[in-house]
């Protein structure tokens, strides 16, 4: 985590407490310090240089669940379940790809039998939407884990999402997005650059789907998809920008790094603002009522209050 300092002028005496307990310092400038955070962590944050003293407020996200491996976004059910994927090595059958965290933290096995599932959504009929990188096809299951293939032939599918006269949208990371209509008829609806791991979708409450998909620059791109399927670019200049939605403010969040710090930001009017300090997410979600924010890495899923 950076925090940001006016006038230190003698960083080599800083110290960083959260509550009772001391931050590790990994680096400290006259106008920055680098801290690790303990775990568990919690309490007001204070600086110490000298006889110098400064507090300010920090929320620490709470570990829910390890031993993972999320590619995308996390889905929240509407009674705050949590669906999550361990999605494997390219062609690894793993012995449940889907799990469901239930709200007392309790992680439970769902679906075994989708191989590297990559993206998650809950479409209008309250099933969970799965797409698979492995063999280009889309799963449709029921919360009783009743399966059946959606959608299929398309590439190397990744990120998905839903308008709202629920037409399914799905990115094949070789660059073409797809449409599902709701008779579950495929066609091409737009082409964007190619990406090395996936796309990551959100759709805005105007029907305007917003795209991710980090390449190898660091001058990555937020797309905006407008209904007549023409792309235009939003933002750019972020580096490995994975999931993204939309808050309860109605802002886009998005999960990357920018301007030498990694986690979530929001963009408003062109503008990224820093929100959420983090090592390298993958994804998130906020919960039906917009109190919680899911959050995950490869390996964890995180809650914070929002």
């Amino acid at each position: 985590m950076d925090i940001d300092l006016v006038g230190l002028l003698d960083p080599s005496s800083t110290k960083v407490f959260l509550g009772d307990q001391r931050a590790d310092i990994v680096a400290v400038s006259s106008s920055r310090a680098t801290v690790i955070i303990p775990e568990e962590a919690e309490g007001a944050l204070e600086v110490h240089c000298g006889s110098e003293r400064a507090s300010g407020s920090l929320t620490v996200g709470r570990l829910v669940a390890s031993d993972l491996h999320a590619v995308g976004n996390p889905v929240v059910g509407s009674t705050g379940e949590v669906y999550v994927t361990f999605s494997g090595g390219r062609g690894e059958q793993v012995p449940y790809s889907i799990f469901v965290i239930d709200e007392s933290g309790e992680k439970h096995p769902f679906l075994a039998d989708i191989i590297n599932p990559t993206g998650m959504a809950l479409g209008p009929d309250g099933c969970l939407y799965i797409t698979s990188r492995h063999n280009g096809s889309t799963y449709k299951s029921t919360l009783d884990k009743r399966v059946e293939k959606y959608a299929e032939g398309l590439g190397l599918a990744t990120g998905l999402a839903f308008d709202s006269s629920g037409n399914l949208f799905i990115g094949d990371r070789r660059g073409t997005v797809y449409q599902v209509s709701k008779d579950r008829a495929v066609s091409a609806y737009c082409e964007l650059e190619p990406s090395i791991s996936a796309y990551h979708f959100a759709m805005s409450c105007e029907d305007e789907l917003f795209v991710t998909g980090p390449t190898l620059a660091t001058q990555d791109r937020i797309y905006r998809i407008g209904k007549d399927s023409t792309p235009s670019v939003v933002f750019q200049g972020l580096g490995r920008p994975q999931g993204l939605t939309f808050g309860p403010d109605g802002q886009l969040k998005v999960t990357a790094s920018f301007g030498g710090r990694k986690g979530v930001f929001s963009l408003s009017e062109g503008v990224m603002t820093h929100e959420i300090a983090a090592p390298m997410l993958v994804g998130l979600a906020y919960s039906s009522d917009g109190t919680k924010l899911m959050l995950v890495t490869n390996s964890s899923l995180f809650e914070m209050p929002n």
